[in-house]
């Protein structure tokens, strides 16, 4: 498959993904906080020291994509995985705080490496692979191509973007769903778009702001989506993405 073709794919899907969340914007961000109304009920049981509500937010995406295809039982993929007509379509969800404590002062600082233009990705999550500069391969786990059927496989990833209020509940500041290149396409974006992973279940940290659009489409459109955005950055995006659109 040429790599047009497989870019027109990717965009295809990126935009009908889109439509889909974006078509009714407050129900997507009133089921992500739903966890809020009974928290009470569940806190005391939480033991993690990080925030980790992908799980949660995942329940949320399988639900608003329930028209998108056929779901799939290999367990080998993204948590979400869905099978078109022509495509095999993982999706994963990635949370990432806005700001972190500073060891040294215990103050809040902005958390300038889990977003702003990167976003990690997982070993079961991309056909692409990656060599760093020590000669190491950070293998891909998916199929560029599924044979046995003939389907494409398409990688997406819904970066959602917080911070936590006085109270405990989390403010969502901006959600994203950003197009991972098929490994096909390694001739194009080459390891530009690749960096070292923070640990061993990562395959690399997918810079996509150094790369950000679709190279063989027409008018190079982006290779990702604003999906909401908070008031507080209207118009400052680039305090999200890390550049200006």
């Amino acid at each position: 498959m040429k790599a047009e073709e497989i870019e027109m794919w990717e965009k295809h899907y990126l935009d009908y993904m889109t439509f889909m969340l974006t078509n009714d914007k407050t129900k997507m961000i009133n089921a992500l906080n739903s966890k809020d109304e009974i928290k009470d009920d569940w806190i005391g049981a939480f033991q993690k020291k990080s925030c980790d509500i992908d799980r949660g937010a995942e329940r949320i995406y399988f639900w608003l994509f329930n028209s998108l295809g056929i779901p799939n039982s290999t367990p080998i993929g993204s948590d979400l995985l869905y099978e078109t007509n022509n495509a095999f379509i993982h999706v994963d969800v990635k949370t990432s705080s806005f700001y972190t404590i500073d060891s040294r002062t215990d103050q809040k600082k902005k958390n300038r490496s889990d977003f702003l233009g990167v976003v990690s990705i997982g070993h079961n999550q991309t056909s692409y692979e990656y060599i760093d500069n020590r000669g190491v391969l950070h293998s891909a786990n998916l199929p560029a191509i599924y044979k046995s059927k003939n389907k494409l496989c398409l990688t997406y990833i819904i970066q959602l973007v917080y911070d936590k209020a006085d109270d405990g509940n989390l403010i969502i500041l901006a959600l994203l769903l950003i197009c991972v290149p098929n490994g096909i396409l390694k001739s194009i974006y080459k390891d530009e778009i690749c960096g070292g992973s923070k640990n061993a279940t990562e395959a690399f940290r997918y810079y996509y702001k150094r790369r950000p659009k679709f190279e063989k489409i027409n008018g190079k459109p982006y290779r990702f989506n604003l999906l909401y955005l908070h008031p507080n950055f209207e118009n400052k995006s680039e305090e999200i993405i890390g550049f200006k659109i």
